[in-house]
């Protein structure tokens, strides 16, 4: 039996999602991804499901936001900042750096018109 590998996130650990786990979530929260209000700031947590390959922006540990990319990678699953249990994405940014980031710890957000909108606020990005 292959051994489920638990990533750790500071001091809360990761582990694997199932593919079942993974339908049950996206099916719980499809609609709330919909109809949630969108974050008025860039820290702000948000419930969105991402997509593989899906263009995304992603704020390091050092604060800095950063373009990235969604990838194939297995999506994981732990405590957020919030005390809830929440998804964490693959992500790969500055063309090699790959780390998980949870959309409920406000740490990404998906490539839209509203994300840039809040990056230019913030001064992350130019006009």
């Amino acid at each position: 039996m292959p051994s489920q590998r638990a990533l750790t996130r500071g001091s809360r650990p990761l582990r694997v999602v199932t593919p079942e786990e993974a339908a049950s979530w996206s099916d719980g929260d499809s609609d709330a991804t919909l109809t949630e209000p969108l974050p008025l700031e860039l820290d702000e947590a948000w419930s969105y499901i991402f997509q593989s390959g899906e263009s995304v922006w992603v704020k390091t540990v050092g604060g800095n936001w950063r373009q990235g990319r969604v990838t194939g990678q297995t999506t994981r699953k732990g405590a957020t900042r919030q005390s809830k249990e929440g998804l964490y994405y693959p992500v790969v940014f500055d063309g090699k750096i790959r780390k998980y980031f949870a959309p409920l710890n406000g740490e990404i957000k998906p490539d839209t018109v509203h994300t840039q909108r809040l990056l230019k606020e913030a001064g992350w990005l130019n006009d």
